[in-house]
């Protein structure tokens, strides 16, 4: 008899240590009924701490519950139960060996596994076709309701597990501290891109379900909790970009018209910076002068507040610290909440292991819409080493294929990625764009990567006029042009003089200087 097909959306690891101390027996059976009622596709029964009578029992009872709503019910680790009830088996990696369970439980049951690194996935995969039918990923965040957990993973490090499961026919689950608020990061960080050509969209390797335990059990309406849990889980994104088609020519002329909204003044967006405060007065005074307003706050506690507000959240890793990273966090989560873009400069993130734990850390706990750096920042992000970095800047002459690393990191991510340089190169993952606008003082002078940063943000300030990746194109093409503008002054002696006509160009700049002034092409 073949194995049965399984929706896992939404996977019910029951617990009823959670329930009410005084509820009565039958009142887990009314609470699992409920949850099935609002959704729940998946029930496994996991009684660590009951002997195995009780267990039988506990799993008995809500077999029958499951089998009035067609759903299957999986059995934690005991082997003995799942045969003796005819349920399907759910082991972790120091329980029963998976190639063993298989054999003892017969070809007709289906087999899920943990798992908790991409080598575990491997693992699986070397086995035999049909050893296991899912897996669950895990855990991804902390949990109060698994005692010895092993190492949490983060969105990213599902990511990478499913990375390596690829387009392999095994479901995936993720599990551990799986809540509404999580929920968007996760389904939108942890998708895994597939081999695809360069001039093709990106594939992705997602998420078959979301595994949770508190949320459903800890609740009184377990119905509702269900309810919302499917809601969100079939709300996932699926990133596409309306942009992607628009070629060089098209994009500089909404460029400038993003330019001549600026200055209209019919549009003023308001960009908060968590910034490094080796820049902070001119990133102010340039976003001032590109007609936006700029708020420079690092106060976690006003951080929710100032996201209903904001039109852009700029996170600098400049001045890194540990305070300043958990206020980006909040903030990051409170943009995430307002559907407000967030962009992120890894200013220095290949200089220290700390930086790189940092970045990871941040980007973990928040989706970012652009992440623009140098060279060796973007290198670092990217997992390469072709170009290294001396703090903060790059060093040696950039990428061999620049175009190929931020198209391959914007996929990875499903963010817009800006890599700066002698050439600028931005990509959403499908179109990748070069920028050859600038001017050579823009190396001289402290803080210019974080200024241009700002001066993405004002225009993805905008992005719902025009999408991230040409909010970013614009920022990028803004600034060198106004950077060019700069250098022709005759006033321009030095680094400190380059800087003050540069705010002063910024001030000064126009639709049409973009118009005249842009080289951007298609790469």
């Amino acid at each position: 008899m073949p194995r049965p097909a399984v929706d896992y959306s939404l996977y019910y690891v029951t617990g009823r240590a959670l329930l009410p101390s005084s509820s009565d027996p039958d009142y887990y059976l009314r609470h699992l009924e409920l949850a099935l009622k609002g959704g729940v596709t998946v029930v496994q029964i996991r009684e660590k701490d009951v002997d195995g009578g009780e267990f039988y029992d506990v799993a008995r009872r809500s077999k029958l519950v499951c089998d009035r709503y067609n759903v299957p019910l999986f059995i934690n680790d005991r082997l003995d139960i799942a045969l003796l009830l005819d349920c399907h088996l759910h082991v972790g990696q120091s329980d029963l060996p998976y190639p063993l369970a298989r054999s003892l439980l017969g070809p007709d049951r289906l087999l899920g596994v943990s798992v908790n690194t991409p080598a575990e996935m491997q693992e699986i995969l070397d086995q035999p076709k049909g050893t296991v039918d899912y897996v669950g990923i895990g855990p991804c965040f902390g949990t109060q309701t698994k005692k010895n957990l092993n190492p949490i993973v983060g969105p990213r490090g599902v990511r990478d597990v499913l990375q390596v499961l690829g387009e392999s026919e095994i479901k995936a689950v993720v599990i551990g501290g799986i809540t509404p608020e999580t929920i968007p990061n996760v389904l939108a960080q942890t998708p895994a891109p597939l081999a695809a050509s360069a001039t093709s969209p990106p594939r992705y390797r997602s998420l078959d379900g979301l595994a949770v335990v508190s949320v459903i059990a800890a609740s009184e309406t377990p119905d509702l909790a269900a309810q919302n849990l499917r809601r969100l889980f079939d709300q996932r994104p699926d990133f596409a970009n309306p942009t992607s088609q628009m070629d060089a020519e098209a994009i500089v002329q909404v460029a400038a018209e993003l330019v001549r909204l600026l200055r209209s003044e019919e549009k003023k967006p308001l960009v908060h910076h968590i910034t490094n405060t080796v820049v902070q007065n001119d990133c102010a005074n340039l976003t001032l002068a590109l007609a936006a307003s700029p708020i420079m706050s690092a106060s976690p506690i006003e951080a929710p507040s100032l996201s209903k507000l904001i039109s852009c959240l700029l996170l600098n890793l400049g001045t890194i610290t540990e305070p300043v990273l958990e206020a980006q966090k909040i903030a990051g989560k409170a943009a995430n909440e307002g559907r407000k873009p967030v962009v992120f400069d890894p200013v220095g993130v290949g200089a220290t292991s700390y930086r790189k734990k940092s970045a990871g850390d941040l980007l973990n706990a928040c989706h970012v819409s652009i992440i623009k750096g140098n060279a060796g920042e973007i290198g670092a992000l990217a997992g390469l080493s072709e170009v290294q970095s001396r703090g903060v800047d790059s060093v040696g002459k950039g990428f061999k294929d620049p175009a190929t690393v931020v198209r391959t990191l914007a996929a990875r991510e499903k963010v817009v990625v800006a890599m700066s340089g002698e050439v600028d190169y931005v990509s959403d993952g499908t179109s990748t764009f070069a920028i050859e606008n600038g001017s050579d003082w823009q190396g001289k002078i402290t803080g210019s990567g974080c200024m241009a940063s700002s001066a993405v943000a004002v225009f993805a300030g905008l992005a719902h006029e025009s999408g991230n990746l040409v909010a970013t194109i614009a920022g990028l093409v803004a600034i060198n042009v106004a950077a060019e503008l700069a250098a022709a002054r005759s006033s321009v002696q030095g680094p400190n003089t380059f800087r003050s006509a540069l705010i002063d160009e910024c001030y000064n700049l126009t639709a049409e200087n973009v118009l005249k002034r842009a080289k951007v092409r298609r790469v």
